[in-house]
Order: C-alpha cells, then structure tokens, then sequence
C-alpha cells in the first residue's frame, strides 16, 4: 500500500522549522516575528498606510495591525497622520529599524544555509522555482466556499 502525503502538513512543517530557527537567530537582536513585513516596511517606509501593508502582505485588519503594534512597541515603526486624511496614519520606520535590515538579512541567509546545506545547487535553484510555481498557482486559484477568507484578492 502507498504511504500517503500530505504536502500541507510537510510545508507546515518546514515552515515552523523555519520560522523557529530565523526566531532563535534573530532572538539576540530583539526581533522574534514579522521579517517579511518590516523588510517591507523599510522599502516603502512614509509611503504606506496600514490598509496598504495588509494588502501587500495579504492579511486582514486584525493580524496586521498586531503586527503595527508589534514594531511600534519595539521602537521601529512610527504612525504619522496622513495630512491628507485624518482616518488614515502613515507608516515610518525608525532608525532601529534600518539597522535591523542587514542582521534580517543575514539571518535568513544564515537559516538558508542551515536548512539547504544537503541541496545542490541544481536542487536549490528547481526548489525555487517549484515554490514560485506553486505561489503563482495558488494566486490563481478561486476562493473555496468553504474556507472563510480574511483577506480577498482585487479583481
């Protein structure tokens, strides 16, 4: 009989294994969670509200504005006023934030090595582009009835 797989469960996995490995790297500089979004953060830092994080990072309202108070508590992200709009607060991300940037950096490239150090670089590089192929798969894909989604795609 075939062993059954679950790629859900085993992605889940590599993603905890990941996660927890960048957290435990990271731990030392005082940044647990949230990588992606304060790298992203810093690239368009002033630029965004946090209406246009949730979009760019594809979560809802709650989850990103745990993430907001995450950095703001952290001292590395500032709400401005929009002076255009007073409903709306702009994103900036302070000084502590910038010199965060390289230690992310070099952390992820440090739980890549960790975690790819059996790949060759062919497999490496096939990795990449599955993944790539099975997030532009995903993006396609219409939204199942059945999961109720925070977060919904523009048309």
């Amino acid at each position: 009989m075939e062993k059954l797989k679950i790629y859900g469960f085993e992605m889940s996995r590599i993603s905890e294994v990941y996660l927890s490995t960048l957290s435990s790297i990271m731990a030392p500089h005082g940044l647990d969670r949230y990588y992606f979004p304060l790298l992203y953060l810093c690239e368009h830092s002033g630029k965004l509200t946090q209406k246009d994080l949730a979009e760019a990072i594809r979560r809802d309202k709650v989850y990103t504005m745990r993430i907001v108070d995450y950095l703001s508590d952290k001292d590395l992200l500032k709400r401005k006023q929009d002076c255009n709009d007073r409903r709306c607060q702009i994103l900036e991300v302070t000084d502590n934030a910038k010199k965060l940037v390289p230690k992310i950096k070099e952390a992820i490239a440090k739980t890549d090595e960790l975690l790819f150090h059996d790949f060759s670089t062919k497999e490496k590089e096939d990795f990449k582009i599955g993944m790539s192929k099975l997030f532009a798969t995903i993006n396609t894909l219409p939204d199942p009835e059945f999961i109720v989604k925070a977060f919904k795609k523009k048309k």
